[in-house]
């Protein structure tokens, strides 16, 4: 067996979260108050990290005084806290982060997710590979045509298209459910080859 302490605790851990999967115990329920424990301790490291070196070395070291300006916004967020007629600051700093944030999510979305697509979309149909991408992009668009009336050629599309939509899902769960097989086969690792060496490194 290991002497690393290291993968002692992380194994440990590891067997006390799966063991969820037998019913829920109290070593599950220690596991997880210490999952939101760390993570609220990172957190707040984290957060003093920020406004240290963001705000406090900008400040004093290098005269950066504009600073101040989000330093102050981010403190109105704690106003409720000093005050009930106070309350009403915490919208400015509420209001700046959506609105920068739905700037920046209306940018990604046109240059991403409209135009990356429609560049991906405008390909040379010389391989079979590019032909059923070609049909299957109509066929997908097809389906969630509602403005003109239903024909023969339509109702055509829209059925292939609903096809295309349930591979691609399909396709999509598939991908989800590998990923967290690989992190499985991750703990199965740590388990049985760095805590206790049944599976031998190749």
């Amino acid at each position: 067996m290991s002497s690393d302490p290291k993968v002692w605790v992380a194994s440990i851990l590891t067997i006390m979260a799966y063991s969820y999967l037998f019913k829920e115990n109290e070593f599950y329920k220690a596991m997880e108050h210490l999952y939101v424990g760390v993570a609220a301790g990172y957190t707040v490291v984290m957060g003093y990290t920020n406004v240290v070196s963001k705000v406090w070395e900008p400040l004093t070291k290098k005269g950066s005084w504009w600073v101040l300006i989000p330093a102050v916004i981010g403190l109105c967020l704690f106003a409720p806290y000093i005050g009930a007629r106070y309350a009403w600051l915490r919208r400015i700093p509420v209001a700046v982060i959506a609105a920068i944030g739905a700037a920046l999510s209306a940018r990604t979305a046109v240059t991403e997710q409209f135009v990356q697509q429609l560049r991906a979309s405008m390909i040379s149909l010389t391989t079979l590979d590019n032909v059923i991408i070609a049909l299957g992009t109509l066929a997908t668009l097809s389906y969630f045509i509602f403005t003109v009336r239903p024909n023969p050629v339509l109702r055509a599309g829209a059925e292939a298209g609903k096809w295309v939509i349930m591979v691609t899902l399909g396709a999509a769960f598939g991908a989800g459910i590998m990923g967290r097989i690989s992190l499985l086969i991750g703990r199965l690792f740590l388990l049985f080859q760095d805590w206790i060496p049944l599976i031998k490194p190749r």
